[in-house]
């Protein structure tokens, strides 16, 4: 997978260390559970690289290290310790004491005794390595959003959901003759009696990972393979569940197909060539990748998540509330409106904490009450095929809340969903006074051209480039606030239109090309955004085009009924897409200059 530290949060001085982030390139465990002496030994190696910026590499661990090796050196365990970053209770990470150099690889080797992990252990099904009489073990994962430390990091090394790497892990039980059986949606091998080696592919994250072990004599398992409606991919569908439970696996079956159909029908293709699913007797469920531990109640919620929390994962636990809030829409009918009541208290569900740990609990019912409000504003169809875009646009990746926002307004251009976000999202109050956000061109350019430019990378940088076909471009704008009033929270659209003499807002700025979102642009000060341009919406060679750009804040847009040269909250720059360079003898035409 690429690696992408959009989503990363940023360096942060911690205990005088400069935590940064990391990605995990590979990530390899062995677990030896011993029934005969109750105790389960682990070794696990992590390669990871550093990101963007040198400082000391953080990560998250929730078992106490006995031994450690960094880059073949033994060290103190102790130099990797958990680190306080203000997450609250349960949200430490682990920070090594050691400054390494951006885009630096190394490798670190952890050894420990595998027991309950140092996290918040609440909820209906919380992780759980058991030993009982007869040499037998019970071994859950008992991953949650709602407890913090409980992904992938309450047993391996790993990192916050942003990161997607490849898991390899080997498992054998030993000190018994008692075959016992393994519940994943990894790829397992049977490598002998009561051992295995699974492999966990490379776009998973730490929310990603199912592993149940059980005493075979105490499960049952039914399975069948189905045909999805709009992949045409058949399926493999896996149902567990205890024997003391009252449930029915092969009569699930069928029920299963079902939800995985419709969410093919109403959002694309499925993840995946399997969906496991083990009914744990709780109440509740958990998701994981075309996987998920829960009741029958809550079977349709899990397998929902496929598609937005684990087909397309929230980038962050701060952004954990929007997966949770459309699938709860979603489980409710997906036809609910209910208009924005703005006389109603700010809802926070987006906290932008970049070390939150758990999604709020107002996620459900509040975030559900969000999206009725998107559709009282564009219709519930409307919205179903926005998000059926983003599950297409973004599946098999990660969306952050501004992701979202992005997205739905650029695709509607209902623009005030900005504000919408701004009081019940993100928990802003009213802005006092109004935001004034514009355009920041040069004082002799009425047009404001100046303030828009294309480049071939997400540099930032001037001076504009003709547009390439056949890659990636970016859209660049420079935006500046009044002098008497900051803006908390903003959003800046991009529109490509065939060149035209006139243009006017808001009919021909939507649907948008792309838009991005910004945060605590502070009273005076100008910042430079930009957008991707994909390569599938870039015109052929030759075409002459017009970028149109609009700026919007809470109770802050433009006016209908516009012109870009009229209002310096919208702007407009004529280009032409690149020519291919030619040779004619020593002399090279290339045709393609910004008017």
């Amino acid at each position: 997978m690429p690696v992408d530290f959009a989503h990363a949060p940023p360096p942060t001085t911690v205990d005088g260390l400069r935590a940064v982030p990391i990605h995990i390139h590979d990530l390899r465990a062995a677990v030896t559970l011993d029934t005969a002496g109750e105790v389960a030994f682990t070794r696990a190696t992590m390669t990871y690289i550093v990101g963007p910026h040198s400082g000391s590499p953080s990560f998250d661990l929730r078992q106490p290290v006995r031994t450690c090796i960094l880059d073949g050196e033994a060290i103190d365990p102790g130099r990797i310790a958990a680190r306080d970053v203000g997450a609250g209770p349960h949200g430490t990470v682990r920070v090594v004491d050691a400054v390494q150099d951006a885009g630096s690889a190394h490798q670190l080797t952890v050894a420990y005794e595998l027991a309950a992990p140092a996290a918040d252990l609440g909820g209906a099904y919380p992780p759980c390595l058991c030993w009982s009489e007869g040499a037998r073990v019970r071994w859950s994962f008992g991953m949650s959003d709602l407890y913090a430390g409980r992904y992938l990091e309450a047993w391996f090394p790993s990192n916050l959901p942003f990161d997607r790497f490849p898991f390899r892990l080997g498992l054998w039980i030993t000190g018994t003759t008692l075959a016992h059986s393994l519940i994943t949606n990894g790829d397992a091998a049977v490598t002998g009696a009561n051992s295995w080696s699974i492999r966990f592919p490379p776009f998973f994250t730490s929310m990603s990972p199912l592993v149940e072990i059980r005493p075979e004599d105490t499960v049952q398992r039914k399975s069948a393979t189905v045909v999805l409606p709009v992949s045409g991919r058949p399926v493999a569908v896996e149902v567990w569940k205890p024997l003391s439970g009252p449930e029915n696996p092969a009569s699930l079956i069928p029920r299963i197909s079902q939800f995985l159909a419709g969410g093919e029908r109403s959002h694309g293709p499925f993840l995946g060539n399997r969906f496991v699913c083990f009914l744990h007797g709780a109440s509740g469920g958990m998701e994981y990748a075309h996987a998920a531990t829960t009741s029958v109640g809550a079977l349709g919620h899990e397998i929902f998540h496929s598609w937005f929390g684990r087909g397309v994962s929230p980038a962050a636990p701060a952004d954990g509330w929007w997966d949770e809030a459309y699938t709860s829409f979603h489980e409710d009918g997906d036809i609910r409106t209910e208009p924005f009541d703005f006389t109603q208290p700010p809802t926070e569900l987006c906290s932008r904490m970049p070390f939150q740990r758990t999604t709020p609990a107002a996620s459900y019912a509040q975030g559900s009450r969000f999206f009725r409000g998107v559709a009282a504003r564009i219709g519930p169809d409307r919205v179903r095929a926005l998000m059926a875009d983003l599950y297409r646009k973004y599946r098999g990746t990660s969306v952050s809340t501004a992701d979202l926002e992005a997205h739905l307004v650029a695709g509607c251009g209902a623009v005030d969903l900005v504000d919408a976000f701004h009081r019940f999202v993100y928990g802003f109050d009213e802005p006092a006074p109004v935001p004034r956000i514009v355009f920041a061109s040069a004082p002799e350019d009425p047009s404001r051209a100046s303030a828009l430019w294309v480049r071939r990378a997400d540099d930032r940088l001037h001076p504009s480039e003709p547009p390439k076909p056949g890659l990636d471009n970016w859209f660049h704008a420079r935006v500046r606030s009044s002098a008497d009033a900051g803006c908390r929270h903003f959003l800046v659209t991009f529109a490509v239109r065939s060149s035209a003499a006139s243009f006017t807002y808001p009919d021909d700025f939507f649907p948008a090309t792309a838009a991005i979102v910004g945060f605590d642009l502070a009273s005076g000060r100008s910042r430079i955004v930009s957008a991707r341009w994909p390569t599938a919406l870039v015109p052929p060679p030759g075409t002459a085009v017009s970028l149109l750009a609009s700026v919007h804040a809470r109770r802050a847009h433009p006016a209908s009924g516009t012109h870009p040269w009229e209002q310096h909250s919208t702007a407009r720059r004529d280009l032409t897409i690149d020519r291919p360079r030619r040779r004619y003898g020593d002399r090279t035409d290339s045709a393609t200059q910004f008017r």
